[in-house]
């Protein structure tokens, strides 16, 4: 005979375990070991295991389900079954006696064991006296990689299933365990996060003992609390799905790291990227039908009211509160036209998470390179009130982007307030003309006032966007301004950009000659040139206006081809 349960409850881990049933099968012989995190875990029972349960599996299956269960776990001969009682469960005593008396009937020891005793220490033990090293690590793994298994096919595996793959993974290494967005945000945890996560440039790569698919990474952090406790935490890149990337973080806080923990995380990862990939499908299904059903409300193509309101109902938004529509985008004012394109194309997830992240009650689509917003106004809020939240929102979020590259910047085009969806046409189009006026004015502005537009600030400009036509536009720029846009082309570009300057910075010819790198003398010549082309008379302040607003308007049709 191996080795028996008589011979495991000997052991001095099981010194305080309390037998409940089941004497007779004291001699059954021990196969293996498996934790029951789902009830689907009996489809990948051998038999001659030893099953550990805290009944956690069983929270919410009925009565009637959880007879099913054990009808399906009698086909199978396990060795015995190991439970903890201190969990909030569901007629828990019933479900106790419904196993009491299914392991009665098949001669199947029942013990109940502490709730502090940890089941990873129990399964290490167990493995170590069956198994040599090299088995040991191989059953290690088929039991967690059905562990998991079971978990994702599990009847309720829908429900919080990152939660409780994390939750199963801290089980089984006894240390807690978070996972990160590609923002550093905290998805989810077995504990409380009472730090901000970031990887540290002293960070190493860290080898597991067998072939992984990912990158691993070992660094040291400083725990928060009195102690100021440090130790080694472990993590784990994943790629999920076009340029998202997330992190596994496992904390080394309560015990030491080894093998057995690494074979427990490549499972964890591996499950944790299968889960990822269903949210994020039946997340991509519903935001498809959101987004058509925004494009609909946006672009005012709804003409029926049942139109409108099977379109709101998916978006789950009232009918007549207030609303605006924001449109934000990422942008590289010294970049190309093609590297604005492509950053603006490849930081849009990014973008978006944090735009969830910072902003509450919204509806949100992304547009190639993007972000448009639905965003519902609280009733009775103030202007101002909303723009300084605007203000400290978006501030926010540009800390966040320029983490990922400190080149980019946080452009918002902001429509008006408008009440009812019905109007929503409206403020998006004022958005989108707010936010391209932004651009326009890119080169003229650096402060972090340019990035917030509000359709309602834009004065004259409201008025121009408006016109379809660049012959009528074009009539706004002034004669004077028209001659230096028809001036030698190899000289016109280095003249409008003095004079933008110039302008800029109040006539100063020093300050210009700073901005533009160039001397003074050449900015004097460059500003006198101007003169005699245009004839501008600088000391005339509705001249000097009309100029201002002529530069913009050129650059408003330039967008415009």
């Amino acid at each position: 005979m191996g080795f028996t349960v008589k011979d495991m409850l000997g052991m001095e881990i099981f010194g305080e375990a309390v037998l409940l049933s089941g004497t007779e099968g004291l001699v059954n012989e021990i196969l293996g070991a498996t934790i029951i995190e789902a009830p689907d875990i009996v489809k990948f029972i051998n038999g001659g295991e030893v099953l550990l349960t805290g009944f956690y599996a069983f929270q919410s299956c009925s009565i009637e389900e959880f007879n099913k269960y054990i009808d399906e776990l009698s086909k199978k001969k396990v060795s015995a079954i190991a439970v903890k009682r201190k969990r909030n469960v569901e007629h828990i005593e019933e479900k106790l006696e419904i196993m009491l008396r299914y392991a009665k009937r098949h001669v199947v020891p029942v013990f109940e064991v502490s709730y502090e005793l940890s089941f990873r220490e129990m399964l290490k033990l167990i493995m170590e006296r069956l198994f040599s090293e090299e088995v040991r690590r191989l059953k290690y793994f088929k039991t967690t990689h059905d562990n998991f298994t079971a978990l994702s096919l599990s009847f309720n595996s829908m429900e919080n299933g990152i939660q409780r793959i994390l939750d199963v993974l801290e089980k089984l290494i006894g240390n807690p365990v978070a996972l990160f967005n590609q923002n550093m945000d905290c998805l989810a945890s077995t504990e409380e996060i009472g730090y901000r996560f970031r990887i540290s440039e002293q960070a190493e790569a860290y080898q597991p003992q067998f072939y992984s698919n990912y990158t691993y990474l070992r660094q040291r952090v400083v725990l928060p609390g009195e102690d100021q406790k440090e130790c080694e935490q472990y993590l784990v890149r994943l790629k999920v799905m076009y340029n998202r990337k997330m992190y596994l973080a496992i904390t080394a806080s309560r015990d030491s790291f080894g093998d057995m923990d690494d074979i427990a995380v490549e499972n964890a990862v591996t499950a944790l990227k299968q889960e990822l990939f269903r949210q994020h499908s039946i997340e991509e299904l519903e935001e498809r039908f959101q987004n058509d059903s925004m494009n609909r409300i946006l672009s005012g193509k709804l003409h029926t009211r049942q139109e409108i309101e099977r379109d709101i109902k998916l978006l789950g938004i009232p009918m007549e509160a207030d609303y605006r529509v924001l449109v934000m985008k990422l942008w590289n004012e010294g970049a190309g036209d093609f590297e604005k394109l492509n950053d603006g194309f490849h930081y849009v997830s990014i973008l978006r998470d944090a735009v969830v992240r910072e902003f509450g009650n919204i509806r949100i689509r992304d547009d190639v390179d993007k972000v448009v917003i639905i965003q519902q106004i609280r009733q009775g809020q103030k202007q101002e009130e909303y723009r300084r939240e605007l203000k400290d929102a978006v501030d926010r979020i540009q800390k966040r982007i320029v983490k990922k590259n400190k080149s980019l910047k946080v452009l918002v085009g902001v429509g008006k307030e408008v009440a009812g969806v019905m109007n929503l046409a409206e403020s998006f189009n004022e958005a989108g003309d707010s936010l391209e006026f932004i651009v326009i004015l890119g080169e003229k502005s650096g402060d972090s006032a340019s990035q917030i537009m509000f359709f309602t600030d834009m004065g004259i400009f409201k008025l121009l966007c408006k016109l379809e036509d660049t012959q009528e536009l074009y009539d706004y720029i002034p004669e004077s301004l028209q001659k230096l846009f028809h001036y030698k082309k190899q000289q016109r570009q280095d003249l409008i950009m003095t004079l933008n300057t110039y302008l800029d910075r109040n006539q100063n010819l020093t300050k210009t000659a700073q901005e533009l790198f160039i001397h003074y003398k050449t900015a004097a010549y460059r500003i006198d040139r101007i003169t005699e082309i245009t004839g501008i008379d600088f000391d005339n302040p509705s001249e000097v206006l009309a100029v201002r607003i002529g530069l913009i308007v050129h650059k408003m049709i330039e967008n415009a081809r």
